[in-house]
């Protein structure tokens, strides 16, 4: 007599579904990221140096505080441009915040995660400087980022303490 052969299952690889929202994930929380990075790679660029960006600002200053002195008026300037670090660094800071934390992870790891990633970003930018003609290294402008990356996540805690004390009262 012989022997019957019986079809064999074999097992299959089970693959994981599709999901239509990982891509929105990446266009929501990581997309708004890399554009920022590289709006604060063009503004390390020559066209945003001191020379260049004096050629706006000092007009306008002159405009609307006519009776400054020359030096007054480049005191402001660096001023204006001093700002600017901090608020494209808060402005990354929050974004990438906002990324770290979209997922299931505890917050405090994605403030350290966001502040490692602001001063590794403020290190690239300044080593980026270096190469350009008319732009410069400086640790000074690598402290004035950190300076906007921590204080944006200061204001985000601040927020989200008023936030969970302000639904626990109802």
């Amino acid at each position: 007599m012989r022997a019957q052969l019986l079809p064999v299952q074999l097992p299959t690889a089970q693959l994981p579904a599709a999901q239509p929202h990982v891509r929105s994930r990446f266009f929501e929380y990581q997309l708004p990221v890399v554009v920022w990075l590289l709006s604060i790679f063009f503004f390390s660029t020559d066209a945003f140096s001191t020379i260049e960006t004096s050629k706006i600002i000092l007009p306008a200053l002159r405009y609307v505080f006519p009776t400054l002195s020359y030096e007054e008026l480049q005191f402001w300037h660096m001023v204006i441009r001093k700002l600017a670090h901090v608020t494209e660094y808060a402005v990354l800071a929050t974004l990438a915040y906002r990324c770290f934390n979209s997922g299931e992870i505890d917050l405090s790891n994605s403030r350290v995660r966001t502040i490692g990633f602001i001063l590794m970003v403020a290190l690239m930018d300044e080593w980026h400087q270096r190469f350009t003609a008319l732009r410069g290294a400086s640790i000074v402008d690598v402290s004035y980022d950190c300076l906007g990356g921590v204080g944006a996540l200061g204001l985000i805690g601040l927020y989200e303490t008023w936030r969970l004390r302000s639904h626990s009262i109802l």
